[in-house]
């Protein structure tokens, strides 16, 4: 799989292309995960500021890309709500706990176990 990766953090002004086109295995779905085979992804200034260090990714590298539409390609053996072929759009949020105060209420950006797709879990500037 082809992906745009983000290696090293440093300011766009005096590296204006951060990120390197690399091969990388295609990624196996978890149980209660799918794969999707990406048609577009969106470009947002959360990249820069991810890229620039404003909001670091914990662990480098990782590629980056939240606003991603494709299509599922496969499923983990527990997913029941998506079929192959299915067209999906991926958001900002990766994944939350689902039980907090804030999760409850609707606020899972807010939750202590957040996780930000293309920050703290590869994104869509990949195939």
């Amino acid at each position: 799989m082809k992906a745009m990766v983000l290696k090293k953090l440093g300011l766009f002004a005096e590296n204006q292309t951060p990120l390197d086109l690399v091969d990388l295995p295609v990624p196996v779905p978890g149980n209660d995960e799918i794969l999707v085979k990406v048609s577009v992804c969106g470009v947002c200034h959360t990249e820069l500021d991810e890229i620039e260090g404003r909001s670091a990714p914990p662990v480098l590298p990782v590629i980056l890309g939240h606003q991603v539409v494709g299509q599922v390609e496969t499923t983990g053996k527990h997913v029941k709500s998506f079929q192959l072929g299915d067209r999906v759009g991926i958001a900002w949020i990766y994944s939350a706990c689902r039980t907090c105060e804030f999760c409850l209420a609707g606020n899972e950006n807010l939750c202590k176990d957040f996780k930000a797709t293309g920050k703290d879990a590869n994104g869509g500037y990949a195939e």
